[in-house]
């Protein structure tokens, strides 16, 4: 798998989530063996995307210039479903990570719209293919 830097994401509109993943890798945290194929998963699932190394995590990039579609650190990661936001959250998925030490990361505060909290749904991967748009 090819590792990316800084300059390799969209700034304009994935500003929140580099700055977050650049916070993160100024520490010890890793993307935990269980969410690694996850990512995979959504990456094989998907038309026009790669799956890519950033600092400690790792990203489904949309090779379209649309930007980070996921994107896996420590024991979670997140999705952008973009239109279909509505209708993920009406249908249960969060917006927030919790932490086990009680913190949290709001994931439309931090990384902008469109962003939930990835759960090993099935429709996840419909929410971002109709979101995409």
């Amino acid at each position: 798998m090819k590792s990316i830097s800084r300059s390799d994401l969209r700034a304009d509109i994935d500003a929140g989530l580099i700055d977050y993943l650049d916070w993160l890798a100024q520490g010890q945290g890793v993307v935990h063996p269980d969410v690694a194929p996850r990512m995979r998963e959504l990456a094989k699932s998907l038309d026009e995307v790669v799956l890519r190394a950033y600092a400690n995590s790792l990203v489904v990039q949309d090779e379209r210039g649309a930007g980070v579609i996921a994107v896996a650190f420590g024991t979670a990661y997140s999705i952008q479903v973009g239109s279909m936001f509505a209708s993920a959250v009406k249908t249960g998925a969060q917006t927030l990570h919790r932490w086990s030490d009680g913190s949290s990361l709001d994931l439309v505060e931090t990384f902008g719209p469109g962003w939930i909290a990835g759960a090993w749904e099935n429709a996840e991967i419909d929410w971002i293919r109709s979101g995409r748009g």
